[in-house]
């Protein structure tokens, strides 16, 4: 029997495993690094007070009925050539690849330890925000998570002063720039300061820098900025810039027919790095493995319609596809939806 291997247990690990073993008679491996996956649509509850487990999956109960090998190792190299990817306990051989390993935070290791990730310690955020220790809180990234997080976090009665900074000249700035204005608006309604053309460039014991030499104090900074792809592809056999692996139109990798990547370890003209992305990609990727191993050609990775909601409270949220932009209560809805059903339906809706 064929082995499909897939590399990271986040949310594009998971749908890649989990259509590979529905659609093929193959032996699906997952290496992940961690026991339980984190769904990024709740962790906005978790900073508000769900606790921690309600917004994880265990990924060995996730595949538990399902016939899916969950490895738990660090992956330290591929060898594409041999096809084999080395991990710290050993090694593994596979027929096709599909690698998912996400991206890290750009801030170095020192002021890494001053600040908090959204995308790593929600539950260490939630457990400051309540615990009347914290008042000044700044938010550094005028993206999607950024503001998700400002919109968490503003409106909470636990006596919280939020600011949200950017560097750039508006907020979501690859979104029609109107967008941006809306947000901008809803966020100044829910008490959140936020600042444009405002670079933070270190972070210290009581604040962070701003500009190179201003110093703004806070309680709590949270890193909500962009990500870089995980340095463990840097002893990849395989080609890649700085912006990540380099895959063709069928997000395969080049120079290696075999192995595919997606999410934010890739980069290709036009690429948009955020969760619901990363999980079209999955799919498409692992529906072209599939018919690489039925000996059928891979097809091309078509992402015309990309619709993408932001968070900006209970009854409000910014809807944006093709041009469209609304913001009200309607995108609210959807995205509560997404949030309530994704733990329990994401196998079925992928």
């Amino acid at each position: 029997m064929k082995r499909t291997v897939v590399l990271g247990g986040g949310e594009a690990g998971l749908i890649a495993a989990a259509y590979l073993e529905r659609m093929s008679g193959t032996d699906t491996v997952v290496v992940s690094e961690r026991e339980r996956h984190v769904f990024s649509f709740l962790l906005y509850q978790v900073m508000k007070g769900m606790p921690f487990d309600e917004a994880t999956l265990d990924l060995r109960d996730a595949f538990a009925d399902r016939d899916v090998t969950v490895v738990r190792d660090h992956v330290h190299g591929l060898d594409a050539t041999e096809k084999r990817v080395d991990l710290r306990s050993g090694s593994i051989e596979y027929d096709i690849l599909l690698i998912a390993l996400g991206g890290v935070t750009r801030l170095d290791a020192v002021d890494r330890s001053r600040v908090s990730d959204v995308r790593t310690d929600a539950r260490e955020i939630q457990r400051a925000v309540h615990s009347g220790n914290v008042h000044d809180v700044v938010i550094v990234g005028g993206g999607p998570v950024g503001i998700e997080t400002a919109a968490t976090l503003g409106p909470l009665n636990v006596g919280l002063d939020v600011s949200l900074l950017t560097s750039g000249d508006r907020l979501l700035a690859d979104f029609p720039e109107r967008a941006g204005r809306m947000v901008e608006r809803e966020l100044g309604r829910r008490g959140v300061d936020v600042r444009t053309e405002t670079r933070a460039t270190k972070a210290t014991e009581n604040g962070i820098v701003l500009d190179g030499e201003r110093v703004e104090h806070s309680d709590l900074t949270i890193w909500a900025g962009g990500v870089k792809p995980n340095p463990v592809i840097e002893h990849f056999d395989l080609l890649r810039t700085k912006r990540g692996l380099l895959v063709d139109a069928s997000l395969r990798c080049r120079g290696a027919n075999d192995v595919y990547a997606v999410g934010d370890v890739v980069d290709y003209p036009g690429k948009v790095k955020d969760g619901y992305s990363a999980g079209l990609e999955a799919r498409r990727a692992a529906k072209n493995a599939l018919r690489e191993l039925r000996g059928r050609r891979p097809k091309e990775y078509d992402e015309r319609w990309h619709p993408r909601i932001v968070y900006l409270g209970r009854t409000t949220a910014l809807f944006a596809a093709a041009g469209i932009v609304h913001c009200g209560a309607g995108p609210a809805i959807l995205r509560a939806i997404a949030a309530r059903g994704y733990p329990f339906f994401w196998s079925y809706v992928y």
